[in-house]
């Protein structure tokens, strides 16, 4: 008989019946993403760890105001004057105070995810400044909430559909924030108005600027080109 057929131990049919490129491969595979779940926990527990030293484990009791029926009229009538010159196409300019601001997050709904967890100390041309506490979460595995309880300054900003609050500056109650957590917090971009509310949907496209001066927040209306007279 003649001899059996041999496969060289180069051919594809050679390596396709050995387990050792597998047993490569396989361990290639097991060392990079061992790796990267090492990195991933080690850069998480850091984080965890200097985060923990500007956090605190409750949250900070802020003030909520308990406006007079007066109070309540004079914030409605400010509102009544934009919503007016909305309605009659003018141009406007509409003054709050720090007072005013956190009467609107105790008792109007377009303010509502602010309820609780903010209290408005000043205004300034740097913006609103504003005690807070806001809820992070412990770490990767850890679960349960710590909070960020801080001074935040925040700049108004009128988006296409909603106002917004950009952080600028945050100032917290223990500790520090280290380099680069202030424009981190920023990015998230967590803070404003809800744009479905009927408010903002009836009258964020007439609006022309909200920015700080001392002591006040300004809401300008603008004339608008595209409505019919």
């Amino acid at each position: 008989m003649p001899d059996e057929e041999t496969i060289p131990e180069e051919s594809p049919a050679a390596l396709r019946g050995s387990p050792v490129p597998g047993c490569m491969i396989l361990g290639a595979i097991v060392f990079v993403f061992g790796g990267l779940i090492i990195l991933y926990t080690v850069v998480g527990s850091y984080q965890n760890r200097v985060i923990g030293e500007f956090t605190q484990d409750t949250a900070a009791e802020l003030p909520v105001p308990a406006p007079t029926p007066a109070e309540v009229g004079a914030v409605n009538a400010k509102l009544a004057l934009i919503a007016s010159a909305v309605k009659e196409n003018r141009a406007e300019r509409v003054l709050f105070t720090a007072a005013d601001l956190n009467l609107i997050i105790a008792s109007f709904e377009v303010a509502k995810d602010f309820r609780g967890n903010t209290s408005v100390v000043s205004i300034g041309p740097e913006g609103i400044v504003a005690a807070m506490a806001q809820p992070m979460r412990k770490g990767i595995i850890k679960k349960g909430v710590r909070y960020l309880n801080a001074t935040f300054v925040l700049e108004p900003e009128v988006r296409v559909r909603t106002i917004a609050f950009k952080v600028r500056d945050i100032r917290p109650a223990t500790g520090e924030v280290p380099p680069g957590f202030v424009d981190n917090y920023t990015a998230l971009d967590f803070f404003k108005l809800d744009p479905e509310s009927p408010v903002m949907k009836a009258h964020i496209q007439s609006l022309g600027a909200v920015y700080g001066e001392e002591g006040q927040l300004v809401v300008e209306t603008k004339v608008r080109d595209d409505l019919d007279e």
